[in-house]
């Protein structure tokens, strides 16, 4: 989706504060780093990664329990 996009990024003016992009703990910040650096290297003058809080236990039960996680990877 961000390297479709790749165009809206670079459009941006670099007086813009940072665009953050919100991910799960499923993503690699690093990995998602290097790949866009590739196709646009001054990506992360426009954007930063931010991982999501890790749910717990009670959050993970109650996911569970009104079917929001039904096929989803979190462990129950």
């Amino acid at each position: 989706m961000l390297t479709q996009n790749i165009d809206y990024f670079k459009s941006q003016p670099l007086e813009l504060p940072k665009i953050t992009i919100l991910v799960d703990r499923g993503y690699h910040p690093e990995k998602l780093t290097s790949s866009l650096e590739q196709i646009y290297p001054q990506i992360m003058t426009k954007i930063q990664f931010e991982l999501s809080a890790k749910p717990s236990k009670a959050q993970k039960e109650a996911f569970m329990t009104i079917g929001i996680c039904s096929g989803c990877s979190l462990p129950g």
